[in-house]
């Protein structure tokens, strides 16, 4: 299990997931207490990896799994997605791709996805 990250990016982000099931979730981000400028029309990706690989076993993309809201003083994700066969650690990135083709590193950090029996 890691204990430290170290990363570039302007946030860190952490939490479980249950696998085997739909994944839904809103989350907010501001940017000096105003929405995020430009993020409706930019191309956002949340990229899960092993810890110990290079290589995606997720990835979540705007206008596909995350849909993106604009209001004055933030900028909301809503996440919509089934997640099955993720059990453990995963790096997750969260980034951002602007019109003008800026890359933006939002977020870093450590997912855990937990394998549950739901009954179904």
């Amino acid at each position: 299990m890691r204990t430290s990250l170290q990363t570039g990016a302007k946030g860190i982000v952490s939490g479980q997931v249950t696998s085997g099931a739909t994944w839904i979730e809103q989350f907010e981000i501001d940017e000096n207490g105003a929405e995020i400028s430009g993020a409706d029309t930019s191309t956002w990706k949340f990229v899960f990896k092993h810890c110990d690989s290079g290589s995606p076993v997720l990835t979540l993309t705007s206008g596909v799994e995350i849909m993106v809201t604009q209001n004055t003083t933030s900028t909301i994700f809503a996440i919509s997605v089934n997640v099955t066969g993720m059990c453990g650690e995963y790096q997750a990135d969260f980034a951002q791709r602007t019109a003008g083709g800026n890359i933006i590193h939002w977020a870093s950090g450590i997912v855990t996805f937990v394998e549950e029996n739901l009954g179904f």
